[in-house]
């Protein structure tokens, strides 16, 4: 991206400058900073968090955090971070693993691989350099292909909170998708995940080759497990933003807490489903952008227009998805 192009895209997007003066406040609530998306990877925090809260209405007292694609580190060092702000918020511990081959990517096996933008040997990690660092974290080091199935087996672990999957194939994808393949207990009912590498402006994904394809063969052999998008999840955020699009969940249909109640009876009052009702929002015409305005219904139904103009609608008309345009994902 050159010079005007930021700048235009600084223009377009201004909350972008006071998301970056915010970060740097002192005093802002862990809530807050997960709301207006002020860590420096905001899908790890929200995750994290939810997860947390999620285990704390179920009486789990302890969760694990993965990621697989460590490289230089940088990931497994800001899930560090965000755990201990929100083991000090919830009071839930946190294990840490970080898997990783050790040597950067393994060479393409074939074209699900995205070989025209990945070649082995990328992402190569600096293990002497990053061990000092860590606090909390484990390292998994090897081929995932051989290191996730005995870890799974084992199962001598706090319930799995949080899943990051970056490891840019289709087939690493598919082998690190093996663990969710234990017991209940080893999970939360509903466990977030994230996918790096599934918006990227040079990578063109689509449903048939890498972590994409991954997913949709993981819903298609696994019927009481999902791995789904929440739907119109970037809807409820104040500042909408590509990772709403990354973050999926794994339902666990069969398990046992499953179907346990954990929202506060204070969210089914008629006052506070009104409320939620009249902060969603409906994109102006045109793609969907960040900096779309918004739309707020009012009391009586009336809608309230943003900074740009928006086509009024109804009160209780879904918004219709459109298309969004994204910039590159995010490299390690």
């Amino acid at each position: 991206m050159n010079m005007l192009q930021r700048l235009v895209r600084i223009a377009a997007d201004p909350s972008g400058i006071l998301t970056y003066g915010l970060r740097r406040l002192p005093g802002i609530s862990l809530e807050t900073r997960v709301a207006l998306d002020l860590y420096d990877r905001p899908a790890y925090a929200y995750g994290i968090y939810h997860a947390a809260r999620q285990a704390k209405a179920l009486g789990i007292r302890e969760l694990s955090l993965v990621e697989f694609g460590v490289a230089r580190g940088a990931g497994l060092l800001a899930m560090e971070r965000i755990a201990a702000d929100v083991h000090r918020e919830t009071g839930v511990e946190f294990r840490i693993f970080g898997f990783d081959m050790g040597e950067g990517l393994p060479s393409p096996r074939d074209y699900r691989d995205l070989p025209y933008i990945y070649r082995g040997g990328f992402y190569r990690m600096d293990k002497a350099a990053l061990l000092p660092h860590l606090r909390r974290g484990e390292l998994v080091l090897g081929d995932v292909r051989d290191t996730v199935p005995p870890f799974v087996r084992a199962g001598r672990l706090p319930p799995i909170g949080f899943i990051s999957f970056d490891l840019d194939y289709y087939s690493s994808t598919v082998d690190a998708l093996a663990i969710l393949s234990g017991g209940d207990a080893l999970y939360l009912p509903r466990a977030f995940c994230y996918f790096d590498d599934v918006i990227f402006e040079v990578g063109l994904h689509c449903d048939y080759t890498g972590e994409l394809l991954a997913i949709r063969e993981f819903n298609e052999r696994e019927p009481r497990k999902k791995l789904a998008l929440p739907n119109g999840f970037w809807l409820t955020r104040i500042r909408a933003a590509e990772w709403n699009h990354q973050l999926y969940v794994c339902h666990r249909f069969d398990h046992p807490l499953y179907n346990a109640f954990i929202t506060p009876e204070a969210e089914h009052t008629v006052a506070s489903v009104a409320r939620q009702k009249r902060t969603w929002r409906r994109p102006a015409r045109g793609p969907l952008h960040p900096n779309t305005a918004s739309v707020r219904l009012s009391n009586n139904g009336n809608s309230a227009v943003g900074r740009s103009p928006a086509r009024n609608g109804s009160a209780g008309t879904a918004p219709k998805p459109q298309e969004r345009r994204h910039r590159a994902g995010t490299m390690r």
